[in-house]
């Protein structure tokens, strides 16, 4: 894009000062700026993720919701991988789509409408942001006879007289492009459209932009949308005016920063520039050195680079804005989403850039650096994205490679087949891997022939069978879509049909078998031992039934482990649920001790996983659960009603449990509330959970009540829970806790003794968690604590005051001897200006002083870089490098004084050069500029080549 686009060609805004023009232009004009919400819809059961700025507004459009303000303006973080609004598939591609963006709005709840939306968004792109007003056009609605509208005339006079807007640049629309509607029904309302025209003037003189508006047209775009909400459309079809008129407005971000910094891509935007060289400094590939610095003359290979950056850089935004929103990468619903679009990212760095341990994860830094300050949540829960990211990562590794040399396999033939190649059914009999792989994915062919002529029935049509999408799917944890996306890059398509046949088949296989699914080609059946009923609970009332009996038992085998299970008919071992973990204990059979290692339920079986199985699995059983280790457990659910009591008490009755576990050693309990829990909130919490252990509150357990009957004495069903008809409350004190409950707990809450937090924290956007361990893991804690107390006091050889008032002070003094040694490193590197300046050498009358800091960071060169300049002042050039402390990375930072910058002559130039013979890159101001490489051993002789660089460009 020409830099001349721009009427204001010398401001170079960054991503974060448009931004925040945006909002502070309209918070002058009485707006109110709020937060975006979140990318999950609060309360919008049709939306799977917020598409638009109007999405957390949607109430009061509707008029059954109010604000305390009637003017807004707001950054939505907005997501489209689904529905009508589905970019997916084009991301990465092309250079402009995105499933991740921010929306700008301004927004008018029945107080301002058309002139002032109009004349302020005049003031803003020309007045304050500098843009051709010739470049610039507006769209109205032209009418509609349907609707039983006349054109929006006023729209248009507003135009003309709130703006000096060229009449000619002032389009009339259909109602396809000019006419908003929320649904069917609802809100409504004509919008007007400014477009802006980024071509040249060569293209712009020979085909007016006019004839382009709403053509698809890549440099005659669309930048601001402005809806004017005043219908409300009925069942009928028909329109009805409201009472009160809004206006809702909405300005791709990435889109108006690839105007306003002269770009003609929004991947070459501040936006997604660190993430793209962070993404190239991870590619092994010596010929990639930057998104615009792959240097390959493979036919195709530059653009494929190009195109997997772009994925990349679009999905990581995604991934970790969902993530700090609360949605964990799944099987199902958002989920599910975020987890295909993180396995395509995965994809192309694994494919593409060679890139074979996880990455994905280390992205998250730049982007938290990039838009962590607008985005204080994606900030705060860094360390949780990235383990989260880390951890999908690692698991669809291990099969990603495996899954991608099977595809490969398969293709050849199927491009075979499709060209009618007879030969090619002769080939894949001979080729015995190949074979195999039919056997595991065709599983309904009685014979290798029928195997075969499946195989080349979908082939034939240019398809993938679908029994091998299946397979990828099944067991590789390929999305059908990236299946799709490999298929179609090598030219193909895939067998849907097939495809969903046995997707199908395998959800009623998973129905069927209720929660209990498993490969059974890893595990042997169940071998049923007698006769008559079998895994009933009888732990609530007993840990020891001394007459139970063996049921069935199994082995089970797998890559990982080999391990036996056993089912009897009674079992006083609790199967872990509703967040308490199964117990542990013994068997002993016909005086043969087994060890149960852990309880769990497969389907309506008990299971206790053993370490080997009995001899004579016929006789009597004594079935002891560890007592010790389930009376700490019991400690810790029951402290876990106390402290959801206690939570709700001091946060409010907004607080929902949203998981837990519960285990002998701590409690963990995930909560909904907006904002870390502060310490003296904890405090409080602590002490009332303490106040209740020490009133010995006897506990309530009533077995077998109504569900409706539980919920109107006020028992709280916890989040995640599934209910039958009949359920187990537990109450300690009517006033304070019930709660449905399966678990098991302690007679009365003194036995829990103590009660103290280990931990609070964030878990994903509206989610805290806490730990916090009672009874002996407690009185445990508090004695560690007090060790380290003594041992901290043991340090001092005498004490002046309290213990934290010396440590106080030992900082104050290690922070001003840190200062002190700071300032004495950085006169010690200032002092080598005068070194440097003496040994300038002398370019056509120009100085050119170069040399090299010992262990300088980036920051250092840059202080140093600018008193070397203001030291030089005229008619000089100054250069400045370092390599950093572990010998890694090397810094490099060029000055140019103004008058020569006027020449010509310009430090991002000259920089970008040394960047690149260093293996790296950089840019800045013309004036300073920096970059890095990764040739460390390359420092002295690019400072060497300084002179010679800047005569070349004083010549030219």
């Amino acid at each position: 894009m020409d830099r001349h686009l721009q009427a204001s060609a010398d401001v170079q805004r960054t991503s974060e000062e448009i931004r925040d023009e945006f909002l502070r232009f309209f918070e002058e004009k009485g707006h109110e700026i709020v937060p975006s919400a979140s990318l999950v819809p609060e309360g919008d059961a049709t939306l799977l993720f917020t598409n638009a700025g109007m999405n957390q507004f949607k109430d009061v459009f509707l008029g059954s919701g109010q604000r305390p303000y009637t003017r807004a303006v707001d950054t939505q973080k907005c997501l489209r991988v689904s529905g009508k609004h589905n970019d997916l598939e084009e991301v990465g591609h092309d250079t402009y789509h995105h499933t991740f963006f921010e929306m700008l709005g301004n927004w008018s709840f029945g107080d301002y409408f058309k002139r002032e939306a109009i004349r302020w968004a005049w003031e803003l792109l020309v007045e304050q942001w500098g843009l051709d007003p010739e470049r610039l056009y507006a769209t109205v609605h032209e009418g509609d006879e349907d609707l039983g509208l006349d054109a929006d005339d006023e729209a248009a006079e507003l135009w003309k007289s709130e703006t000096p807007l060229n009449p000619d640049h002032i389009l009339y629309e259909p109602s396809k492009e000019n006419f908003w509607m929320m649904g069917d029904t609802g809100p409504c309302g004509p919008c007007s459209e400014i477009h802006v025209d980024l071509r040249t003037d060569a293209e712009r003189e020979e085909i007016p932009g006019r004839e382009l508006v709403n053509k698809d047209h890549p440099q005659v775009m669309e930048i601001w949308n402005l809806v004017f909400i005043q219908y409300n459309a009925q069942p009928d079809g028909s329109l009805e005016t409201l009472a009160d008129q809004h206006v809702d407005t909405g300005m791709g971000f990435e889109r108006i920063c690839a105007v306003l910094q002269g770009k003609s891509s929004t991947y070459d935007t501040d936006l997604f520039a660190p993430i793209l060289q962070a993404t190239a400094d991870l590619c092994p590939h010596d010929y990639v050195r930057g998104y615009d610095d792959v240097d390959t003359d493979e036919a195709g290979e530059r653009e494929r680079v190009r195109i997997a950056m772009r994925v990349i850089a679009d999905h990581i935004r995604t991934i970790a804005f969902a993530i700090s929103d609360g949605v964990m990468p799944g099987n199902a619903g958002r989920g599910y989403v975020i987890r295909r679009i993180l396995r395509r990212a995965v994809r192309y760095g694994y494919q593409t850039l060679g890139l074979r341990e996880p990455f994905l994860h280390t992205l998250v830094d730049p982007l938290v650096e990039k838009m962590g300050g607008q985005f204080e949540d994606l900030a705060g829960q860094q360390d949780y994205v990235e383990r989260m990211i880390r951890s999908e990562e690692e698991s669809f590794l291990k099969t990603l490679g495996t899954g991608i040399e099977i595809f490969d396999r398969v293709t050849p033939y199927v491009e075979q087949a499709s060209n009618q190649s007879g030969a090619v059914l002769d080939e894949m009999r001979d080729d015995g891997k190949m074979m195999d792989l039919l056997q595991k994915a065709f599983v309904d062919a009685s014979d290798r022939d029928e195997m075969i002529d499946d195989f080349a029935a979908a082939a034939s049509q240019g398809d993938v069978p679908g029994q091998i999408a299946f397979l990828l799917h099944d067991t590789y944890g390929f999305p059908i879509d990236l299946t799709q996306l490999m298929a179609r890059e090598a030219g193909l398509g895939v067998d849907m049909d097939a495809y969903d046949d046995l997707m199908q088949r395998q959800k009623d296989r998973a129905r069927s078998a209720s929660h209990f699914d498993v490969d059974q080609s890893e595990v042997h059946a169940w071998q049923e031992i007698s006769d008559g009923e079998s895994s009933v609970f009888v732990g609530y009332d007993a840990i020891i039934v001394d007459d139970a009996a063996i049921r069935a038992v199994r082995k089970v085998e797998t890559d990982e482990e080999t391990r036996y299970e056993i089912e009897l008919d009674r079992t006083p071992f609790y199967a872990e649920s509703g967040g308490q973990v199964g117990d542990t204990g013994t068997l002993t059979v016909g005086g043969e001790t087994i060890n149960v290692l852990d309880t769990q339920q497969q389907g309506g079986r008990l299971v206790h996983t053993v370490d080997r199985l009995p001899q004579d699995p016929s006789g009597d059983v004594v079935a002891t659960v560890d007592a010790e280790r389930r009376r700490r457990i019991e400690a810790h659910h029951s402290a876990t009603h106390l402290l959801h009591a206690a939570l709700r008490d001091t946060l409010g009755d907004h607080v929902q449990q949203k998981g837990s576990r519960v285990g002998p050693d701590s409690l963990r309990f995930d909560f909904s509330h907006m904002q870390g829990v502060t310490e003296e909130e904890l405090e409080t919490i602590e002490h009332i959970v303490n106040a209740r252990i020490r009133q010995n509150i006897s506990k309530g357990e009533d077995r077998n009540v109504p569900i409706d009957t539980a919920l109107e004495r006020g028992a709280m069903a916890l989040f995640g829970e599934k209910y039958g008809d009949e359920v187990r409350v537990i109450t300690f004190d009517p006033d304070y806790s019930i709660e449905l409950c399966g678990g098991t707990h302690v007679d009365a809450t003194g036995e829990l003794g103590l009660f103290r937090f280990l931990s609070e924290g964030s878990v994903a956007a509206g989610v805290r968690r806490v730990e916090a361990v009672a009874g002996e893991p407690a009185a445990e804690y508090v004695e560690a604590q007090l060790d380290e107390l003594k041992a901290a006091r043991q340090r001092f050889k005498s004490l002046q005051g309290p213990l934290h008032e010396e440590i106080a002070r030992l900082q104050d003094e290690r922070d001003r001897l840190a200062d002190e040694l700071e300032e004495t490193r950085r006169n010690a590197m200032a002092s080598k200006l005068d070194e440097f300046m003496s040994s300038a050498t002398d370019v056509e009358g120009v100085r050119c002083a170069t040399g090299r800091i010992g262990e300088a960071s980036m920051d250092d060169l840059q202080a140093l870089a600018q008193q070397l300049r203001d030291r030089m002042g005229e008619q000089s050039v100054g250069v400045l490098g370092s390599v950093d402390a572990n010998g890694e990375k090397v810094y490099v930072v060029v000055t140019v004084s103004d008058d020569l910058v006027g020449q010509g002559l310009q430090a991002g130039d000259l920089v970008g050069e040394l960047g690149r013979k260093l293996g790296g890159g950089g840019g800045g101001r013309p004036q300073l500029a920096s970059a890095g490489g990764r040739d460390t051993g390359k420092l002295d002789d690019v400072l060497g080549e300084v002179p010679d660089l800047v005569r070349e460009r004083l010549a030219g």
